[in-house]
């Protein structure tokens, strides 16, 4: 299995950066922004979501790969290939496709939770919708 380089850095679009910034620094349902990154390409991998649509430019750098924990990593590179062979698809090739799958995962997961928790106005309704995710 190949694993993220940890020497690269997610660059997010504007309007996932935005968000993330609206979760961190507004709401305050996560401490660091890549934590709500790497929330979001978790529950769109879960979501199975479609993420063949091109990513728009991406603009806001957030943060070195490193700084996510190792297991939280590992995670979502366990996610990528086992959904890749669910939908029979090949392997990611490198350490570079794998990289770019979890960062389309994250963007679309990213659009999927503003539109999930559009109508909610505190952070404990967040947070409990994130519970729920988390043990379904």
């Amino acid at each position: 299995m190949k694993r993220l380089d940890i020497t690269k850095k997610f660059i997010a679009t504007s309007e996932a950066k935005g968000y993330l910034d609206y979760l961190v620094d507004k709401k305050q349902v996560f401490k660091r922004a890549i934590d709500a990154y790497a929330f979001a390409a978790a529950y769109a991998m879960k979501q199975n979501a479609d993420i063949s649509q091109s990513l728009s430019t991406r603009s806001k750098s957030l943060v070195e790969v490193y700084r996510l924990d190792d297991n939280v990593r590992l995670a979502l590179e366990a996610g990528v290939y086992a959904i890749r062979k669910r939908n029979n698809e090949l392997e990611p090739e490198d350490s570079a496709e794998v990289f770019k799958l979890v960062t389309k995962y994250a963007e679309v997961g990213i659009r999927l939770l503003q539109q999930k928790w559009h109508d909610k106005t505190s952070t404990s309704q967040i947070q409990k919708d994130i519970w729920q995710i988390i043990n379904e």
